[in-house]
């Protein structure tokens, strides 16, 4: 969504999460904080990819990313100021600019390849027509290389689908910001989404990409920039051959046949299997970050940085948030499309359906032995059997219902996170991204209930022996 040559900066960016227990009565233990981000500041320009790099959990990448992109909730503060073609957003205007592709695909497994696409087009380009959006959509297919897969399911655990690969290619799309979206793939595979993405990147939209172990030969060939993790601070960013140099002047000179990868981030990481080796290595970490704040790297960095007013021949992004629409017309159109996509897709799950249908023929046939069993004689305890029975055939019924939503609950989820996603600053309220899946649960899990239980009842009513 940014326009020709763009360029993104975040300048000394603070998170503070709040830690503890969900109250926050005074009665109770109140809440500590715990710094996860401490001054972190860099740019990006279009065109360009970049790798945020770290050993492993908990160095502030994913964070990191979740602030850039305007997902920080409020379980914490965020202190920092971000910077799209010179001017600054706001937080509203953040999720206008990035889009995110997390480490897991959340894909519905039953839809195709186009239908995903379209599905999230329809949600993206309300006012745009059917045919603008189809060639949308095609020009996407065509552009992740998912022309030959358009019309095949996208699968899951339980059955087959599109490869690995082909189903990580869905996920990005249209993205800027990526944690982690070679998980799980083989190194052939990671391979070409990282190169796949240096493509895309090509075309000017800014791409930021964390990865654990890149291949060695994505160091010059593919990143622009690479940045430094470690305990919530940028230990380095800067060009692949200024942070060979950079390294070298510090006395950490990467071996010859050494994965530069590897053996940079395993010096910035903090060792936390024995005090000692914690004490040890986070003196090394801190002595590199303070030998990184005081090179001319850095100092060239911030400088760029500071030139943050709007240049001329930079317009602005035109932030959909300005003009939000209508919440009874956007509560109609978020109701019938999910509703359209949630029973294509359930509708195409054979084993789930007739293992719904089953429940209510397998406990038709409880009922029948019941009735068979029934004792006229009121001294031997018929009424009490009449009285079981509807018991049984009245209270009964939520429970199957309660097993039907936990049968359920994988779609909702994955409906849920899409619409959280892609609408969540596009509603005034955000109850109205849940409402359709509470309606969609209602209605194929209550609803057929009601109709059973009052199936039932007329069935009693109307036979003699349970009546006599």
């Amino acid at each position: 969504r940014v326009s020709k040559s763009s360029y993104f900066k975040l300048k000394r960016c603070f998170y503070v999460e709040h830690v503890g227990p969900w109250w926050d009565l005074s009665s109770f233990r109140k809440k500590w904080t715990r710094q996860i981000l401490n001054q972190v500041s860099f740019h990006v320009y279009g065109g360009l990819i970049s790798l945020l790099l770290s050993l492993s959990q908990g160095s502030g990448k994913t964070t990191l990313l979740d602030a850039v992109a305007g997902r920080i909730g409020n379980s914490g503060k965020l202190l920092g100021e971000i910077y799209v073609n010179g001017g600054k957003l706001k937080a509203e205007q953040v999720q206008d600019c990035f889009s995110y592709v997390l480490q897991s695909d959340n894909l519905l497994s039953y839809l195709t390849v186009e239908e995903t696409l379209t599905y999230t087009a329809q949600l993206s380009l309300r006012k745009h027509s059917s045919e603008a959006i189809r060639k949308k959509v095609t020009a996407v297919m065509a552009e992740l290389s998912l022309g030959h897969v358009a019309h095949s399911v996208i699968g899951g655990r339980i059955f087959p689908g599109i490869s690995v690969g082909e189903r990580r290619r869905v996920s990005i799309a249209k993205v800027i910001l990526l944690d982690e979206p070679t998980t799980g793939l083989d190194s052939m595979t990671a391979n070409q989404i990282v190169v796949l993405l240096a493509d895309l990147a090509r075309r000017d939209p800014i791409v930021i990409v964390t990865i654990h172990q890149p291949r060695s030969e994505l160091f010059r060939q593919i990143f622009n920039r690479i940045a430094i993790m470690s305990r919530g601070e940028l230990v380095f960013c800067g060009k692949p051959e200024e942070m060979v140099d950079f390294f070298s002047s510090c006395g950490y000179e990467c071996p010859e046949y050494c994965n530069p990868f590897d053996f940079y981030v395993e010096l910035t990481s903090v060792d936390r299997r024995c005090s000692e080796r914690e004490a040890a290595t986070y003196s090394r970490m801190h002595d590199i970050t303070s030998a990184y704040q005081s090179s001319e790297i850095y100092k060239s960095m911030l400088g760029k940085i500071g030139q943050s007013c709007q240049r001329a021949d930079k317009p602005m992004i035109p932030f959909r948030t300005h003009s939000l629409p209508n919440e009874t017309l956007f509560m109609y159109f978020l109701l019938s499309d999910t509703h359209r996509r949630t029973v294509r897709n359930m509708s195409r799950d054979r084993m789930g359906i007739l293992m719904r249908l089953s429940q209510n023929l397998i406990y038709g046939l409880f009922i029948a032995f019941f009735l068979m069993k029934l004792d006229e004689d009121v001294t031997k305890g018929a009424v009490q059997d009449r009285i079981g029975i509807i018991y049984q055939s009245m209270g009964a019924s939520p429970y199957t219902g309660m097993l039907n939503a936990v049968a359920l609950c994988e779609y909702l989820i994955h409906s849920i996170y899409l619409q959280y996603i892609y609408l969540r600053l596009l509603c005034q309220n955000t109850y109205m991204c849940y409402m359709p899946d509470v309606v969609n649960a209602l209605r194929h899990c209550g609803g057929s209930k009601v109709r059973h239980d009052i199936n039932t009842v007329q069935f009693l009513a109307q036979t003699d022996q349970f009546m006599s």
